[in-house]
C-alpha cells in the first residue's frame, strides 16, 4: 500500500493551483492525532533508553526525524 498520493490526482483543480502558488516539491501533511501519538511514543521509547535506530523502526520514521523529535523535546523541556 502506498503511503502517498499525487496531489494533482486527489485535490480539486482550484485547490491544487492554490497550493502550487505557495509550495512546489514534496509536501508532508501530518495526521494530527497520529502525529501527536507517534511523537509521544518516540519520547517514551527514548526515555526507556531505546536507541534512535530502534525507535525509527518501531514508529515508521527515519532516524533523522526521530533525533529531531528528541532534540525538540529536550529544547522544549529546558524552558
Amino acid at each position: 500500500m502506498k503511503s502517498y498520493a499525487n496531489a494533482k490526482d486527489i485535490l480539486p483543480d482550484e485547490l491544487f493551483q492554490e497550493v502550487k502558488k505557495h509550495y512546489t516539491g514534496m509536501l508532508y501533511v501530518p495526521d494530527g492525532v497520529r502525529h501527536q501519538d507517534r511523537r509521544k511514543l518516540v519520547i517514551a521509547l527514548f526515555n526507556q533508553k531505546t536507541s534512535p535506530k530502534e525507535i525509527a523502526a518501531i514508529v515508521g520514521l527515519g532516524i533523522r526525524r526521530v533525533t529531531q523529535i528528541i532534540a525538540e523535546e529536550r529544547d522544549r523541556t529546558r524552558l
